[in-house]
């Protein structure tokens, strides 16, 4: 049985968490922080360099659904970054809910965006590591 390794991604529009885990020790660890272009285009050239440092054998990533279950906008963006990452890496691509993960990222570093000393980049990378890590607790 080989490891297998495991890329987690919270998507925005600004940023994008990366997380990474393996099947070996199932625990998820927030690894990066893609700033995205100023017009809200995806990085890609930062991406590639995450996937080439850490290839994976699969991406999770985050699909956002507001309190009545309901897809949004974010949903959308979130679904169209998965297909592009399937197709550009030739990987297979998990969603998984990720409803709540921001919330609980800040709660975990004690942090809201109104306080100032709040680092939005680890926000998201926490919640990368949150969605990763829901994705193995139901594998």
């Amino acid at each position: 049985m080989s490891i297998q390794t495991y890329l987690g991604f919270d998507v925005g529009t600004k940023r994008t968490g990366v997380a990474i885990a393996n099947s070996l020790t199932a625990q998820a660890s927030g690894i990066d922080t893609v700033r995205h272009n100023k017009d809200g285009s995806t990085n890609w050239d930062a991406i590639e360099q995450i996937i080439a440092k850490h290839p994976a054998n699969l991406f999770v990533v985050g699909i956002p659904y507001d309190k009545e279950g309901k897809e949004q906008e974010m949903t959308f963006i979130a679904r169209s970054f998965g297909k592009k990452m399937s197709e550009r890496f030739d990987t297979e691509v998990a969603f998984v809910d990720e409803y709540l993960s921001s919330s609980e990222a800040k709660n975990q570093l004690k942090w809201h965006y109104a306080h100032s000393n709040a680092d939005r980049g680890d926000v998201d990378m926490r919640s990368a590591q949150l969605i990763l890590q829901t994705w193995l607790n139901e594998s």
